[in-house]
C-alpha cells in the first residue's frame, strides 16, 4: 500500500508500506519516463537483431540441410 500526497506545489510524496518515503518532481519523473522509455526501445532494437542474427543461421541450417537430433538421439 502506498499513500500519495501532495508535499509543495512542485512536489508529491509517495509513502509506501515499507515506510520508505521519496518525493519526486515533475521534472525529475518526466525525466526519469523518459530515459526508461529510450532504454527499453534500445534494449528492443538488440534482441531484434539478436532474433534475426539466429533467424539468419536457422536459414542457412535449412540451406545445408543441418536437421535436428531425434528424441531418441538426445537420450
Amino acid at each position: 500500500m502506498e499513500t500519495i500526497t501532495k508535499k509543495d506545489e512542485n512536489t508529491i510524496e509517495v509513502i509506501k508500506s515499507t515506510s520508505v518515503s521519496s518525493s519526486f518532481t515533475p521534472e525529475y519523473l518526466k525525466a526519469q519516463r523518459e530515459a526508461i522509455l529510450k532504454s527499453k526501445e534500445e534494449q528492443m532494437a538488440q534482441r531484434d537483431l539478436e532474433i534475426a542474427e539466429i533467424d539468419g543461421y536457422l536459414a542457412k541450417m535449412i540451406e545445408l540441410n543441418v536437421v535436428e537430433k531425434t528424441i531418441k538421439e538426445v537420450l
